[in-house]
């Protein structure tokens, strides 16, 4: 099942790799992953290096990986979708498993359409207040963060665990956060430090700046490392 899943998610992206480049284009758990000089001093090449290796995010034809680049909210689905079946499986063909109001701005041709229905269904079934997903808009860091946290509790549903997340480290206490962000993102640092400082360093989080793809792909892979370690 994964790996009809995954063929099938890496055939859509093959189809629109020449408009939409650094996405999963090779097959997952390659034993020679890309190297990309671009991020050999980027604080995040560990993660990106495991994620390459995983298959859930890629380069570009030019041999860059351009880690500062920021995400799309579609393009951060794909990579989350992408990261949850490497723990659990994905039938993107399986009919929901609740009644929801399709997203008003992703129609069933798009590229991206398979993976955000079945994260729809699966990770945030309220949908959005507006009914719109807004695709091509960038995914803001706070954005990210909070599709992580519905996707983590996600995986560790699906493994048969508790949903509530446990605690790995001491909660950062960021300087520009307030409201839902500073819960969000008291959560999620004590959770392997899913959330972290801007380039992992001072105390800012900046919630409402772009997500660039190192901190994205980063952001993931801790995801899928906590869940793992999490013991409940």
């Amino acid at each position: 099942m994964m790996n009809r899943v995954w063929l099938s998610a890496w055939t859509a992206t093959w189809i629109f790799s020449n408009t939409l480049p650094g996405i999963t284009q090779t097959p997952p758990n390659s034993s020679n992953p890309p190297v990309f000089q671009d991020i050999q001093k980027n604080v995040y090449r560990p993660e990106i290096q495991q994620a390459l290796q995983l298959g859930i995010v890629d380069g570009f034809p030019d041999g860059t990986f351009r880690p500062n680049q920021p995400v799309t909210r579609e393009q951060a689905v794909s990579m989350i979708v992408d990261a949850i079946n490497t723990m659990t499986p994905v039938d993107l063909n399986a009919p929901p498993t609740e009644t929801v109001r399709p997203f008003t701005d992703v129609p069933s041709d798009r590229w991206s359409y398979p993976k955000i229905t079945w994260a729809q269904w699966n990770i945030w079934p309220a949908g959005t207040p507006t009914g719109a997903f807004r695709p091509t808009d960038y995914i803001t860091r706070g954005d990210l963060v909070a599709f992580l946290r519905r996707a983590a509790e996600t995986i560790k549903t699906n493994l048969g665990k508790s949903p509530a997340l446990t605690p790995m480290n001491p909660p950062l206490q960021f300087t520009d956060v307030s409201g839902y962000n500073l819960q969000l993102t008291q959560q999620m640092s004590a959770y392997c430090r899913v959330a972290s400082p801007v380039n992992e360093k001072g105390t800012k989080f900046a919630p409402t700046a772009n997500a660039s793809r190192a901190y994205t792909t980063a952001a993931i892979m801790r995801t899928l490392a906590c869940v793992k370690a999490d013991p409940r």
